[in-house]
């Protein structure tokens, strides 16, 4: 028992001098996109491994897993190819605010309107 929880916390341990290291440490935006990346294909791969075993041993075979595999796999990669096509601009952002609109006028057209309210757009 004393050994597990050695090894418990050990584990545990790991996210706590983490945490501390990205508190002190300045990270480069591509590190913590690579660290964040190799975290996220542990989970999968982990999650796929133990469903596939299951799947493969209740549905008997026949082709049917690596179907659902494969038709799972290209549901995953058209909707990633669709958020980076739409939706990575508004996602990209600080805070999600909205890129900037290009602008119609230039300075001097807009300077130029008659009502003071129009020059705020400047």
């Amino acid at each position: 028992m004393a050994a597990s929880f050695f090894w418990g916390l050990l584990a545990g341990s790991s996210l706590v001098i983490g945490g501390l290291l990205a508190l002190l440490l300045p990270i480069p935006r591509r590190v913590l996109g690579l660290v964040m990346a190799f975290g996220a294909g542990v989970l999968i791969s982990a999650v796929a491994f133990e469903l596939v075993e299951e799947a493969f041993a209740t549905g008997g075979g026949k082709g049917r897993v690596a179907f659902g595999l494969l038709v799972g796999s290209l549901v995953f990669f058209l909707g990633d190819l669709l958020i980076d096509r739409f939706g990575a601009r508004i996602a990209s952002t600080p805070a999600g605010a909205r890129p900037r609109a290009p602008r119609l006028r230039s300075r001097s057209a807009s300077c130029s309107m008659g009502s003071p309210s129009h020059w705020s757009s400047v």
